[in-house]
């Protein structure tokens, strides 16, 4: 029988930019009591080795403090994950649709796959920007009292890793019929998404002025759609022959920003005035129907 820390070893947690050694310290022991044991730091300035750090994680916290990496990007601390999961209190249109951690972690179930997973948590001051949001799948809200809504970090990560350990202890079953398809690795996703910003803009698909208000609603319908490496090779199959289209159209790699005037004026007639006049030798008559009759 696998222990809890085996069950959840794919799982990686992930602070961006934590200021305090002592939330880390706190973050680390939190882990520890639920199984948890892959940390990863993007940037910030709390040090996993500070005495600060070393005290709140206790003995129980040190080895997850020990074991802990440092990347400059979110997008390098992903690397890997097939699913990536963000945090935030703030809710909004280009936020995503939130729900609550048991309805996230039992829909995807990291437990299970056989892939990694990161579950991602923000800044102590003002957690994780919409761009960063971006790179995430499914969004966790943590419900709390409307008078006092923002949770400490170590707080956020103990309800998160308590809702995982409860429902990865409770399911003893092996993975049922039909499981779902091993989704493409992050970087892959993003690697999509760039190339079809690029050529979107180019066909004036997307506004220059705001590109990402579109492109954040296709990441959302393909999250949803759990994309596989095969889907992401038809995708991009597409996007190559949009592209080389639109080059056989000589519309510029920049698009309506760099076209000659009027290219991408949808509304713009075409003009007939130099065309040839039809010439009609008799009036035009009515058609007639088959038994004779008029129309």
């Amino acid at each position: 029988m696998h222990s809890l820390a085996d069950k959840l070893a794919r799982v990686r947690v992930v602070l961006v930019e934590p200021t305090y050694d002592g939330n880390l310290g706190k973050v680390a022991r939190a882990m520890r009591n639920f199984g948890l044991t892959r940390l990863v730091l993007v940037g910030g300035r709390a040090d996993p080795t500070s005495d600060e750090a070393r005290w709140y994680a206790r003995a129980e916290g040190m080895a997850v403090l020990g074991g802990c990496c440092r990347t400059k990007t979110l997008v390098e601390a992903i690397r890997g994950c097939r699913t990536v999961l963000g945090t935030s209190r703030r809710l909004g249109r280009k936020r995503g649709e939130p729900q609550s951690p048991e309805s996230v972690l039992a829909e995807t179930a990291p437990w299970r796959a056989a892939w990694d997973t990161a579950i991602v948590f923000g800044r102590e001051a003002h957690g994780l920007s919409t761009g960063e949001l971006d790179l995430c799948q499914k969004l966790i809200w943590i419900p709390s009292d409307p008078e006092c809504p923002s949770l400490n970090l170590s707080h956020a990560v103990s309800i998160t890793a308590y809702v995982l350990a409860k429902l990865a202890r409770e399911d003893t079953g092996d993975a049922p019929a039909g499981a779902p398809l091993e989704p493409a690795p992050a970087e892959q996703m993003e690697a999509m998404y760039e190339h079809a910003r690029r050529v979107w803009l180019r066909i004036g698909y997307l506004l220059h002025q705001n590109p990402d208000a579109i492109l954040r609603r296709w990441r959302r319908i393909l999250a949803r759609a759990r994309l596989t490496e095969y889907d992401v090779r038809v995708v991009r199959a597409l996007l190559h022959q949009t592209d080389w289209v639109a080059g056989v159209a000589e519309i510029p790699p920049g698009g309506p920003h760099d076209a000659p005037p009027g290219l991408f004026d949808k509304h713009a007639r075409r003009d007939t005035s130099a065309a040839d006049p039809v010439e009609e030798d008799e009036p035009r008559k009515r058609p007639v129907r088959p038994d004779g009759g008029g129309c």
